[in-house]
């Protein structure tokens, strides 16, 4: 695979182009890293090596993507000045108040079924998401993105395109699976309070819903995989307006597995599902009452022997021919959720992405 430093005149126009055409791309950046990478796939499907790919998945497995690379780009945030011309997409934003747009009685009467099942043994835990609309004007893709690189340096920032589906940006905060040789490493990622309001104090329901996580993975790789297990300390991961529990997993394999066997079993996790995960999978299908698409779903870069996959977490469909954003947010239910909490954490959630884009 060939990397090879461009400036960011040159990415900007690559970008544009890729769009015009039609062509897939992703331009992302890896927590704590100083690189910008830019993948594109043509249309001519012109593509030598078959084993380098940034690789997109959905929530329900139904939707894959891979943008498919001979040439890797990188620009070095460093040593760049981010230039004033922006990628702009027209609509008709319309000034509407934030809490008008989030609509709370349905969204909270799915939380309180998901608490009466859960009272009734039917899951232990289960994460149950919802969606908002934002019409716009004048949205700003770049400067957008620039904005979650400088204000979440610990997620992974992403923006990418495909004809079928559009525009996605976002930060996510949480790594599903990095796997090289006989090492793979995870992390497990739940439980969230608000940095303004709680100032880190962590109750009950955030550390059992964080515990049970940590016990699906490490269950899972012990299950099916011979090898050492090793569970780091736990921490508060902060973003901005709100923080999560963090627990590193790390798994030395005694034999080299099968990557996609790990992520096809592995995923969903009880981060972005519940446990159990079938039960909590049919309850989501059956009640959740939208198409979560690419929301929760995972992305990241695959080569022949690296793969390196994060969450589609704090992130936004931009719909050009609708003139639309669609944000995503949920919110992890356990037997001592309270209902009102469990909404604002969504609400919140949605406010830490939104409140970095840039609107004119």
């Amino acid at each position: 695979m060939k990397f090879i430093e461009i400036n960011i005149i040159n990415l900007y126009k690559k970008i544009i182009k890729k769009y015009y055409n039609n062509e897939s791309f992703v331009l992302f950046k890896k927590p704590y890293e100083n690189k910008i990478y830019f993948y594109s796939c043509s249309n001519n499907r012109k593509i030598k090596i078959k084993e380098n790919f940034f690789l997109i998945g959905s929530f329900n497995h139904k939707n894959i993507i891979k943008i498919y690379t001979n040439e890797i780009y990188f620009i070095d945030i460093k040593k760049i000045i981010f230039s004033k011309k922006l990628i702009t997409i027209p609509s008709s934003f319309l000034d509407i108040s934030f809490s008008h747009l989030i609509y709370s009685y349905e969204y909270k009467k799915l939380l309180k079924k998901a608490i009466r099942f859960i009272k009734n043994n039917y899951f232990k835990k289960i994460v149950l998401s919802r969606i908002i609309k934002i019409p716009f004007q004048n949205f700003y893709l770049k400067k957008t993105f620039q904005k979650l690189i400088f204000s979440y340096p610990n997620s992974f920032i992403s923006l990418w395109y495909d004809f079928s589906y559009g525009f996605w940006i976002g930060a996510s905060p949480e790594l599903l699976i990095k796997c090289n040789n006989k090492k793979l490493k995870t992390v497990a990622l739940a439980g969230t309070i608000s940095t303004l309001e709680n100032k880190n104090k962590w109750t009950k329901k955030e550390i059992e819903e964080h515990k049970i996580v940590i016990e699906y993975i490490t269950t899972f790789l012990k299950k099916y995989y011979s090898g050492i297990l090793s569970i780091g300390k736990t921490k508060i991961l902060n973003l901005g307006t709100i923080a999560h529990l963090e627990t590193p997993i790390n798994f030395s394999f005694f034999k080299k597995p099968n990557f996609y066997e790990i992520l096809e079993n592995i995923y969903p996790t009880p981060s972005i599902c519940g446990y159990p995960k079938k039960k909590s999978l049919d309850f989501i299908q059956k009640y959740e009452g939208y198409n979560r698409n690419f929301y929760t779903g995972y992305f990241g870069p695959v080569d022949k022997i690296n793969m390196e996959l994060y969450l589609n977490l704090r992130c936004a469909r931009i719909k050009m021919d609708k003139k639309e954003i669609n944000l995503y947010a949920g919110s992890g239910i356990t037997i001592h959720s309270n209902v009102d909490q469990e909404y604002l954490e969504t609400e919140n959630k949605i406010k830490n992405i939104f409140s970095k884009f840039i609107f004119n």
